[in-house]
């Protein structure tokens, strides 16, 4: 961790690295239609969706195309 990290940030990215290893781990050993892999996809999306809901690619907002998946 350098000087200008920010104890919560650190914690964040820690979180967000367990959530997406969980989810991969999941699919890896083919366990998609388990709770857990539910859970975890559900926590990942949402952390996308409120992470990427304003940006918007090229001309179409990010978050219509995330709906449409």
């Amino acid at each position: 961790m350098s000087a200008n990290d920010h104890p919560s940030e650190t914690a964040s990215v820690a979180s967000d690295f367990t959530l997406l290893e969980g989810l991969f781990q999941l699919t890896v050993t083919g366990h998609t239609e388990d709770w857990e892999f539910e859970r975890l996809n559900n926590a990942v999306y949402e952390r996308l969706l409120s992470n990427y809901a304003q940006e918007e690619i090229g001309s179409v907002p990010l978050s219509k195309t995330l709906m449409a998946g």
